[in-house]
């Protein structure tokens, strides 16, 4: 007599109590390929919702990134002047766009799954979307934030003769490997939230300190930045990214090799540390959620 096969239907993969889902293994990257239209969806959603009620609508887009960078530069100039560096308002928000896209998504991709648990319990449903529609929400506000910030290099252009040059046109690519970037440590920090609740409270407070050990407020070739101090700040992953965009913006070149390699090389460590954390974690997480 054969020994009976074990049934491997999808009502079966639910462990006896329904709480444990096995899910077939399909490579994270390919299951996303094929989500592409629920993920262009459920962005589109996320977009509305968060604006939903509101009187200026997508207005806020780009009246906050205004709003930002009046309230930086009036405290700038007025209180805390920077005679070093000129036009600081411009170095100052050229640098704050990269690191508002990088923290705003990481902190929320900490509740992208918990806050829907009902999709995630799904067997079918793909869990590695719902952290990369917080991803693709915040890149898309980058983007609405982008024209103000062209505007602000005009205004210096026409003000103190802040050069424009050809090093704009590296910024699509600074903003993929900054995306794909995110995306890593996104994935990685939406599973693990799952299991460790306090994980969004411990990542808020790091990104507080890592706002200040990135050079965003100042220039690592400052008087007061050591060399020491400079490579330190230099570990800081988020830091090529934030100088790449100050190159092309304010000082009009391309981000120097070294700056390149290490945006790659995050991009790929990030992407490949976050896909196999999530990946190993998938399995618990609707039991957990």
């Amino acid at each position: 007599m054969s020994k009976p096969q074990p049934d491997s239907s999808p009502a079966a993969q639910k462990q006896e109590g329904g709480t444990r889902i096995r899910r077939r293994h399909t490579p994270p990257v390919m299951q996303i390929f094929r989500a592409r239209a629920l993920l262009v969806a459920l962005t589109s959603r996320d977009l509305k919702a968060r604006y939903r009620g509101s009187i200026l609508g997508y207005f806020w887009s780009l009246a906050n990134p205004l709003l930002m960078l009046a309230v930086y530069t009036f405290v700038f100039t007025t209180f805390f002047r920077r005679f070093d560096i000129h036009p600081y308002a411009l170095f100052l928000f050229a640098g704050i766009l990269p690191w508002t896209y990088f923290s705003g998504a990481v902190l929320e991709s900490t509740t992208a799954i918990s806050a829907n648990s009902a999709l995630i319990k799904k067997v079918t449903f793909p869990g590695e979307i719902l952290p990369l529609v917080v991803i693709t929400a915040h890149l898309v506000h980058l983007i609405l934030a982008l024209p103000i910030l062209f505007g602000a290099l005009v205004i210096a252009r026409l003000t103190v003769g802040t050069p424009i040059g050809v090093s704009l046109t590296a910024l699509p690519l600074i903003i993929l490997l900054l995306a794909i970037f995110v995306a890593g440590v996104s994935l990685a920090c939406s599973a693990i939230a799952v299991l460790f609740r306090d994980l969004r409270d411990i990542v808020a407070n790091l990104l507080n300190l890592g706002f200040f050990l990135t050079p965003i407020l100042y220039s690592l070739e400052a008087e007061f930045i050591t060399p020491i101090i400079a490579r330190i700040l230099r570990i800081n992953p988020v830091t090529p990214f934030v100088l790449a965009f100050q190159d092309i913006f304010f000082f009009s070149r391309f981000p120097p090799t070294s700056d390149w390699v290490l945006m790659v090389f995050y991009a790929l460590a990030s992407i490949t540390i976050g896909l196999i954390v999530f990946d190993r974690l998938r399995d618990t997480l609707a039991e957990a959620v």
